[in-house]
């Protein structure tokens, strides 16, 4: 991982030793009852959490990292049943995170390492999440052999000793990604957010305890387009803020605890901070053997054969000044991704040499026939306000 830097003290790795979402999701597993694997979080960053006779709900919130938590509710209901916080996985990415929430194991062992993905066995760049082909060496591969191929490792929501359902935007819950890593459990759709809260409830009228995870992506849309700190995020932060106020003040039929958290945070991305790869030498990108992959703010480059230190080297001399040049493989061994055992494909999937952006940085390749992507926030990176996420928890009596 990069050596101290004027930058250092913005970094912020993985915790997989017990402070990430990866133990966050085995803590919970094994608490209601799963036979998993795993190290849960540290003693004392949850607390205690009985089970027995109680209901236990996991809401997760697209793009709520602790800073943007702090920066738009500093007096809110969520800020102030903050528990402690989270470190998102490595890219802080949602493909790689939400995989990670749901399977209870890293992206090292999963093998979904960003937004944009390469795939040796269809010689293709790949979006996880959606199935979409980027770039295909040879036949571009069907939506049915990429979700075969890529989704593989199971959910932990199946193997509860109770009930569980998983509530979903609607245009998720008919995706192969959702119908995979909710393993066998209900997927219950809503399109906005009254309709969400009342799905929650529908699913914890059930005769016995149960366990409900819930998905939002409204914020992250928003920082997205907008950026981290704009006004409108604010808006919408306090909207959500008092609906889950208001979903915890409801008379229950049994106690419920209330986890709240976030698959990553945001960094603002200027405009006059990004870097269009078609810009650069031409000496380097000639040693690139496809295009990237990976997110604007971590690039993973596949190189071609015998270039690798050729290419690091160069790109060191022409983007030290926005990125950190890492050799794939020794963040691979310093646990970056997280501990084996590995996934056989995760080499071949993040490249011979991965481009961390620096503080408001990113890069981005256009292919023919794509338009450049504008993006205000970003996330896939190593700063701060990227990986810390807060844990919330709401305790709530019958």
């Amino acid at each position: 991982m990069p050596d101290a830097s004027p930058d250092q003290d913005t970094l912020c790795w993985p915790d997989y030793q017990g402070g990430s979402l990866v133990n966050l999701s085995v803590s919970l597993a094994q608490a209601m009852g799963a036979e998993i694997a795993g190290t849960p979080l540290h003693p004392g960053l949850l607390g205690p959490l009985a089970t027995e006779g109680r209901d236990i709900a996991l809401l997760l919130v697209d793009g709520l990292g602790d800073a943007q938590l702090a920066r738009h509710g500093p007096a809110s209901f969520l800020r102030a049943h903050q528990r402690t916080t989270l470190s998102s996985v490595f890219p802080s990415t949602t493909a790689s995170a939400l995989t990670s929430v749901q399977t209870a194991t890293p992206p090292s062992q999963h093998g979904l390492t960003g937004w944009e993905m390469y795939s040796p066995a269809h010689r293709a760049i790949v979006h996880p999440l959606t199935l979409g082909c980027r770039h295909s060496e040879a036949a571009a591969p069907t939506h049915g052999a990429l979700a075969s191929a890529l989704y593989q490792t199971p959910s932990w929501f199946d193997r509860l000793a109770r009930p569980a359902v998983c509530v979903l935007p609607q245009h998720l819950v008919p995706t192969p990604f959702s119908r995979h890593h909710a393993g066998r459990t209900m997927r219950v759709p809503y399109r906005d957010w009254p309709a969400l809260f009342a799905a929650l409830e529908q699913a914890l009228a059930s005769r016995t305890p149960a366990f409900v995870y819930a998905y939002t992506s409204r914020l992250d849309h928003e920082m997205h387009a907008a950026g981290p700190d704009d006004w409108s995020v604010s808006r919408s932060f306090t909207e959500l803020d008092e609906r889950i106020e208001a979903f915890c003040q409801t008379p229950r039929r049994r106690p419920l605890t209330l986890l709240v958290t976030a698959d990553h945070g945001f960094a603002a991305t200027p405009r006059d901070k990004r870097v269009a790869w078609e810009t650069l030498p031409e000496a380097l990108q000639a040693l690139l053997a496809r295009p990237l992959s990976g997110e604007g703010r971590v690039r993973f480059c596949h190189v071609r054969q015998g270039e690798a230190a050729r290419f690091a080297a160069l790109a060191e001399e022409t983007l030290g000044e926005v990125a950190w040049v890492e050799t794939s493989g020794s963040l691979v061994e310093r646990g970056a991704f997280g501990p084996p055992p590995y996934h056989p494909e995760l080499m071949a999937r993040v490249g011979d040499v991965t481009l961390l952006m620096k503080p408001g940085h990113t890069l981005r390749d256009t292919l023919p026939g794509e338009r450049w992507l504008h993006l205000d926030g970003s996330h896939g990176g190593v700063s701060r306000a990227e990986m810390r996420v807060p844990l919330i928890r709401v305790d709530i009596d019958a």
